[in-house]
């Protein structure tokens, strides 16, 4: 992707400048979405991922599973909200937004970037 993505703390900055109005309670916990986006992707490849100069070809698995994480909290804070004054009534489903596109994509980085697997034979 690009070297301005090359640790969690510029991929959590890239995220929260995604979105908009992002509520504190989850932009004050980008870091630690994106370390376990991170730990995620190391351990499904095994191989070892630093929290600093991430390798382009892990960047846009991390990237989307953390947005697809981000977008879950997000709408698990928008509750179905129900205004009334009067004759006017505003009714909010709070799914605005959905995580299924992001997590899609993750899982299609990921798979193309293989896993490390050993085998061994038992002699018993």
């Amino acid at each position: 992707m690009a070297d301005s993505l090359n640790s969690i703390g510029s991929i959590a900055t890239h995220i929260v400048e995604s979105f908009n109005n992002i509520s504190i309670g989850v932009s004050g916990n980008m870091v630690e979405i994106v370390d376990l986006a991170r730990q995620h992707i190391a351990n499904y490849t095994g191989q070892t991922i630093g929290s600093n100069s991430i390798s382009d070809i892990y960047q846009p698995a991390i990237l989307n599973f953390a947005k697809a994480d981000v977008i879950d909290l997000i709408n698990a804070q928008a509750g179905g909200e129900d205004v009334r004054l009067g004759e006017l009534s505003i009714s909010e489903t709070g799914e605005a937004m959905s995580a299924e596109q992001y997590r899609k994509l993750g899982e299609f980085y990921l798979r193309s970037l293989g896993r490390n697997v050993q085998f061994a034979k038992s002699l018993s």
